[in-house]
């Protein structure tokens, strides 16, 4: 679901995978720290042009290390636009459903 609500810039699924005090982290384009909290970012997520010119999908699950039975981080790869994305994503499990406490992204400009 992560990666469809990235491609799709569709909130309501990224809702369901963030954790309600779930934070992003990158930089912003000045070069500092650009840290959002989740309604920030699904903000961003939902503000995808609908007119947006096509770009191909490249999902791509890097790896997955279990820290123990209620956390995980993950590391992905996916293209929104002409950017090429590694996110980090750390999971927790809560209440007995996973979702993503942390985000770190980092990208980089592809043709």
């Amino acid at each position: 679901m992560y990666f469809d609500a990235c491609f799709e810039g569709d909130g309501d699924k990224m809702d369901q995978v963030l954790h309600q005090a779930a934070h992003v982290y990158g930089h912003a384009p000045d070069g500092s720290l650009a840290d959002m909290p989740k309604n920030d970012f699904i903000k961003l997520v939902r503000s995808m042009p609908d007119d947006a010119p096509p770009f191909p999908r490249e999902d791509e699950i890097i790896s997955i290390d279990f820290s123990g039975e209620n956390t995980a981080v993950v590391r992905v790869r996916l293209r929104i636009f002409n950017t090429r994305f590694t996110d980090i994503l750390s999971f927790m499990r809560l209440e007995g459903k996973w979702g993503v406490i942390a985000k770190l992204y980092s990208g980089v400009t592809v043709e």
